[in-house]
């Protein structure tokens, strides 16, 4: 109907919707979604697949065009994937959900303080936990290649079976 300017479907276990334009800030909680640009139908469904599996809590809806060369992850084989050490840890640090959220927040921000107040925890908190999360994974991270490593290996963990 050219009347509507969104179009709406079902297609497997993804809701595919077409729009002229988006608000990313207006989708329900608990909704993930990835965005392709909109020149071409068919990039736009690969770019929108690719950013739906960088989606999480903390960014439910990310735009392919956000993501820049971490798109390139989306290209590396599951199996080298899992067989990275960086990424093994992550998996195994997934058992703790608040780790995985402590650790998040500091590779989103790259700072002790903003990290807790995403969190809504005291920086001491946030702290000891990075503390113990950096010799779990083996990283140290407050050295900006450990974050780099760590912002990585979160990104990488995210792409599995997604």
């Amino acid at each position: 109907c050219p009347a509507r300017p969104v179009k709406a479907a079902r297609l497997a276990d993804v809701g595919v919707i077409l729009a002229t334009t988006v608000d990313p800030t207006g989708f329900p909680a608990g909704v993930r979604a990835g965005i392709g640009a909109a020149e071409d139908l068919g990039r736009s469904w690969r770019e929108a697949r690719i950013a739906l599996r960088f989606a999480g809590p903390r960014e439910p809806v990310v735009q392919y065009a956000d993501l820049g060369a971490l798109a390139l992850l989306a290209e590396v084989p599951q199996d080298a994937l899992r067989d990275n050490a960086d990424v093994a840890a992550i998996v195994r640090l997934a058992d703790h959900p608040d780790d995985v959220r402590t650790l998040d927040a500091y590779c989103a921000t790259g700072s002790l303080r903003r990290a807790a107040d995403l969190l809504h925890l005291h920086h001491t908190s946030v702290s000891r936990r990075l503390d113990q999360i950096g010799k779990t994974l083996g990283i140290d991270l407050t050295h900006p290649a450990g974050l780099t490593r760590a912002t990585l290996a979160l990104g990488s963990w995210r792409l599995l079976d997604s």
